[in-house]
């Protein structure tokens, strides 16, 4: 299920919150404005500035996602990633340039041992006096680094949220999601539980509860929930959406497809609800 691990994040549309939401022009202007001035101080050959400016850049585009974490799942913050994305191989070239530029500058007046390296090198050997090289990083260790570091970003953000408003809902409901997701599913339902007990039918917090139910293997709980759900937001779509991907999941078979068709549709006519096109896909 979506909330556990990123592998299987795509299938759960958490969040069914309907407040009004900001722009992501508005939510991305602090972030842009950091990549600009970056992007001067390396027109200007300031280097060491420039990556400093563009590494704000990406933990305030961390910030935007974990402050935003049921729109960051979805299409609409491809934007977001994209421009993580470039801000992170602009990074990568600015030090890279770099480090040929102090390469080139550096004087070597006996080249001899050099050589000797570069030849042991060439034959599969080390010279002399050299250390191994650095042990090359397992497949998949680099993405799982970069995961770490991203959940640690959010987490920061959500507790300095929390820390300024310990009633924050927005960053409770993404501290129990980001629970959900490390499985710690005792601390995101004490997270949950206290939501619902200040707002019953919370649409939000019912679907968070439904998704750990689901991730603990509890399906029938998970229906009862968003059944729970439906009824108290007859009008939002979210529920109507997470039912039809419940049934796709726990009922194999034509009968559970053509349920999961119906709760579908159901979100689309008559709770106005968006294209899914990864769950029409499921469904046909």
């Amino acid at each position: 299920m979506a909330a556990a691990q990123s592998a299987r994040a795509a299938w759960w549309p958490f969040g069914s919150d309907e407040e009004e939401k900001p722009r992501l022009s508005t939510l991305m202007e602090p972030a842009s404005v950091m990549i600009d001035t970056a992007s001067d101080y390396a027109d200007e050959g300031k280097v060491a500035e420039a990556v400093a400016e563009y590494r704000k850049a990406l933990a305030e585009l961390d910030r935007v996602e974990a402050e935003n974490p049921e729109r960051a799942a979805t299409s609409e913050f491809a934007t977001v990633r994209n421009k993580r994305a470039y801000v992170s191989a602009a990074i990568d070239s600015l030090l890279m340039a770099e480090a040929r530029q102090n390469a080139k500058a550096v004087a070597v007046s006996d080249t001899r041992a050099l050589e000797a390296k570069l030849a042991a090198e060439k034959a599969g050997e080390k010279a002399p006096g050299t250390t191994a090289s650095p042990a090359k990083p397992k497949p998949g260790e680099s993405s799982r680094v970069r995961e770490t570091a991203a959940r640690q970003a959010r987490m920061d953000a959500l507790h300095k949220a929390l820390a300024a408003n310990p009633k924050d809902r927005r960053a409770r409901i993404g501290l129990a999601m980001e629970d959900i997701r490390a499985q710690e599913f005792d601390s995101a339902l004490l997270t949950i539980d206290e939501l619902l007990q200040e707002t019953p039918n919370d649409a939000a917090a019912l679907n968070l509860r439904a998704a750990l139910e689901m991730e603990k293997g509890d399906t029938v709980a998970a229906e009862k929930t968003l059944t729970q759900t439906i009824q108290s937001h007859p009008r939002s779509h979210y529920g109507y959406y997470n039912m039809a991907r419940l049934f796709l999941k726990t009922r194999p078979g034509e009968d559970g497809r053509e349920s999961a068709r119906r709760y579908y549709e159901t979100g689309r006519e008559y709770a106005n609800g968006p294209e899914d096109k990864n769950l029409e896909a499921e469904l046909e």
